[in-house]
């Protein structure tokens, strides 16, 4: 049976799962997961290779198209999806692919303002071939943003960049995500990157929600502060790793 996806009424959630399953041949990937996530909120999903996370981003876009499962799913019907790759489309200039899908003044307006935004400003007519791996990630957040969602979801969405872009990337996208408030569901391998940009992280493991983490850390986040550290062992706990506690001086 096929689970019940449909768009939300409601004024203040952004997205609305119960009993979520879903299942490929004989294995079960998400086993009845339950998740609210408020319009403006700004959630990371952790978990391990396998735990389902990448399954549970695709269903929220409705991008699972014919896999079992059952349970209520519903989301904005204005929603983004950003990947790990860029996927620009290498024919098309920086512009259009930005502002694939809009037409007219108005759209090539908000395209040339979105660029303006992740500091791409002059770099319209460039080819996705012309631009580093950083630059093509700020097209991608351009055009996913340029829409005004309600709801942004990124899987792993700086997973391939080296460690300086990366953090460079951070600050734009909570710099983004302060202006146009949408809700976002980051799913990342990296605990500090969760920290870093979350509200709230939720961590995945065999299919269900294990943990639901409330981070009430002022922003931008410090990592030398003694409670994002509490938070990191945390988490990397409940991710099966072990990490001892320095003794005090």
């Amino acid at each position: 049976m096929a689970p019940h996806s449909g768009k939300l009424k409601s004024e203040t959630k952004a997205v609305h799962v119960r009993s979520l399953v879903r299942r490929f041949a004989a294995k079960t990937i998400l086993d009845g997961v339950d998740l609210d996530i408020e319009r403006g909120e700004f959630v990371a999903l952790l978990g391990r290779s396998g735990s389902g996370k990448s399954t549970f981003l695709r269903a929220l876009a409705g991008l699972d198209h014919g896999v079992e499962g059952t349970g209520t799913l519903e989301t904005p019907e204005n929603l983004s999806v950003v990947f790990q790759d860029a996927r620009l489309l290498p024919w098309r200039s920086v512009i259009e692919n930005v502002t694939l899908g809009l037409r007219g003044a108005a759209g090539q307006e908000a395209g040339r303002k979105a660029l303006v935004e992740v500091g791409l400003e002059g770099r319209e007519t460039a080819w996705p071939n012309q631009l580093s791996g950083g630059e093509q990630q700020r097209v991608a957040l351009a055009r996913s943003l340029v829409r005004e969602p309600a709801l942004l979801l990124a899987d792993e969405p700086f997973g391939a960049l080296d460690a300086l872009t990366r953090l460079k990337m951070h600050d734009l996208l909570r710099e983004l995500c302060a202006r146009h408030r949408p809700a976002v569901l980051l799913v990342t391998h990296d605990v500090d990157e969760a920290i870093s940009l979350a509200d709230r992280i939720l961590v995945l493991d065999e299919g269900r929600l294990i943990e639901d983490l409330r981070v009430d850390l002022p922003t931008p986040r410090d990592h030398g502060d003694p409670r994002f550290s509490e938070f990191r062992i945390h988490l990397l706990g409940r991710l099966g790793v072990d990490v001892p506690r320095r003794k005090a001086a």
